[in-house]
């Protein structure tokens, strides 16, 4: 699969901007005030993410398993720098983050992860970016669909977990209710694994992030096409334990980096849409805007 291997070269490794550090002691000692005890005590924060989403969310330097990059890194670490606590990493497989969050393993999950209604049922949520998912086909695929509407009885990819598998299942149940065929559905733990399924013809359309699959489609596009409509537009989300007292903390920095224009600036770094930016950080956004 060298096409593959390329692929995922260029994006792991896309980083048009100089990294960015800002001076935040003042930020650091005033919210590391309100830090919960426990957490003061251990002296880091405990990152979970999934480091095979990719780029622009989080992502690990070309030929190493332990050097992340990513907004979700960036924004974890101007966080911990904030609260006065090192940062660490926990790379985990997407389906399994707010279940290692739940079990203690990790403090916050910072991965690109839609804040639904039914995941506030289980941790707290900041949203710190505004998503969406989409659709990519192979440039010139014989039986690649243009739109949801031709989606009918094809092969479909998503992350395991993810608010697209949903989505697919969904629209499945809407073909057969047409008197359609049903979608063939398939479930990859990582975007490589995903790609590598639509690249070999595997699956005929992937859906997924929004900013992830653009970025795909925009430095390989012989290879792979952005189609159809966005959708499942919605707030991208920090889960932490729920009624850890860490969410209010979060919200708090988020809005103080919106502020200070570190926040946009870290937007710029991984040219993230304008339409992803959000002008004032809440908690469990989704069950809020209902």
């Amino acid at each position: 699969m060298q096409l593959l291997s390329v692929g995922i070269m260029v994006i792991a490794t896309w980083c048009p901007f100089p990294s960015y550090a800002s001076d935040s002691r003042a930020a650091a000692t005033s919210s590391n005030a309100k830090v919960p005890a426990d957490l003061k005590a251990s002296g880091k924060l405990v990152l979970g993410t999934s480091a095979s989403i990719g780029l622009p969310w989080s992502s690990t330097k070309e030929g190493t398993t332990d050097q992340y990059i990513g907004f979700d890194h960036d924004i974890a670490a101007a966080i911990a720098q904030r609260l006065g606590l090192a940062l660490e990493v926990s790379n985990i497989g997407f389906d399994s983050l707010i279940p290692s969050l739940q079990a203690k393993r990790v403090t916050i999950v910072i991965s690109g992860m839609f804040d639904s209604s039914e995941r506030e049922k289980k941790v707290d949520f900041i949203d710190y970016a505004i998503g969406g998912s989409a659709m990519l086909r192979r440039t010139g695929g014989s039986n690649s669909p243009n739109s949801m509407d031709d989606v009918c009885g094809v092969k479909v990819s998503a992350l395991r977990g993810s608010v697209e598998a949903q989505t697919a299942s969904n629209q499945s149940k809407k073909c057969t209710d047409g008197g359609k065929q049903p979608l063939q559905i398939q479930t990859f733990p990582d975007t490589n694994g995903q790609l590598a399924a639509l690249a070999s013809g595997r699956t005929d359309v992937a859906f997924g992030d929004l900013e992830y699959l653009s970025l795909t489609a925009s430095k390989l596009p012989t290879h792979f096409t952005l189609v159809g409509e966005a959708f499942n537009a919605g707030p991208v989300g920090i889960a932490v334990e729920k009624d850890s007292g860490l969410g209010p903390v979060i919200v708090d920095i988020l809005n103080g980096m919106i502020a200070d224009g570190s926040y946009q600036q870290l937007c710029e770094k991984y040219a993230l849409p304008k339409m992803a930016y959000i002008s004032k950080a809440t908690l469990n956004g989704a069950t809020r805007n209902k």
